[in-house]
């Protein structure tokens, strides 16, 4: 299990990570989501070593994080680098050797590896030739490739196809299934909602929300979403989101049924309406929306 407490990092004046706190158990996905600037890459750089923290402490099966070896860990940036000039079975050889000194287990585990992603014939092929999302493969599999025990991977599924996608998500589900510590780090909630276990929001430097996957869908309103077959012109309320030009989701808070059909019945004609099941964008909103409230 990753055990993170009381994680803080300045830089200079600002304070980019607030005392957070969460763990990430071993067989399991832990989500960690929020808009760009939330704090998730400085997380991530802090618990691999390549940054310092300001304070907290962050341990791994019970041993500071930095008695544990970098060979337990697999790191998929987000920003890519790759040896474009080398060969797939040049870059993953070298890439790999610094991880393991297994020579003959590496060269059977990049075979059986680039079968798996359906790209064996690209082996002796230069890494400037393939194609943005090819490269990407085999960058994930440079991250993996040594049978780390904690895999961090950072948006994974930017630029890959939807079959692609599928792909990556069947083979993270593989290695949780084996029993790795996943840290799944992404500003795609929709993907997060349907691929981690567990999730921690984080928003400006602190936690907002953090808990089982499961549990926290359950825990939001039960909004409602409403199609209108025609509107009178005037503009909807701030609070009302919009999903297309005649349907927007109407928030519980707005009062009962009844209050809620009255209140859009006079923007607009209304077609239809039914029940909105919370999603994890909707439940991350609600909770911004909150903290900005009280902020003011």
């Amino acid at each position: 299990m990753l055990t993170i407490t009381d994680l803080t990092k300045n830089y200079g004046t600002f304070r980019a990570l607030d005392s957070i706190s969460f763990s990430a158990e071993s067989g399991k996905i832990c989500g960690i989501v929020g808009p760009n600037g939330a704090g998730k890459t400085t997380t991530i750089r802090i618990i691999l070593g390549i940054l310092g923290a300001n304070g907290g402490s962050i341990n791994y099966d019970g041993k500071d994080i930095k008695d544990i070896p970098r060979s337990a860990f697999g790191y998929l940036p987000e920003e890519r680098g790759l040896y474009k000039q080398s060969t797939v079975n040049e870059t993953l050889l070298y890439l790999g050797s610094l991880k393991t000194g297994n020579a003959k287990q590496l060269k059977s585990d990049i075979d059986g590896w680039l079968e798996r992603f359906h790209i064996p014939d690209y082996k002796h092929k230069k890494i400037e030739e393939l194609s943005k999302g090819n490269q990407q493969k085999i960058q994930f599999i440079a991250s993996v490739l040594h049978d780390p025990e904690l895999l961090i991977i950072d948006e994974p599924l930017s630029g890959l196809d939807p079959l692609n996608q599928e792909l990556f998500k069947d083979i993270v589900q593989e290695l949780k299934q084996r029993g790795k510590t996943i840290l799944f780090c992404t500003h795609q909630l929709p993907i997060a909602e349907v691929l981690c276990d567990t999730v921690i929001m984080l928003n400006k430097g602190t936690i907002a929300l953090s808990g089982n996957m499961t549990d926290i869908l359950r825990s939001g309103s039960m909004d409602i979403i409403i199609e209108f077959s025609s509107l009178h012109g005037q503009a909807l309320p701030e609070t009302f989101h919009k999903v297309s030009d005649m349907q927007w989701i109407i928030p519980s808070e707005h009062g009962s049924m009844q209050d809620i059909v009255s209140q859009a019945s006079t923007y607009g004609d209304i077609l239809s309406i039914n029940p909105y099941k919370p999603t994890l964008l909707s439940i991350f909103r609600q909770h911004i929306e909150r903290e900005e409230v009280v902020q003011a």
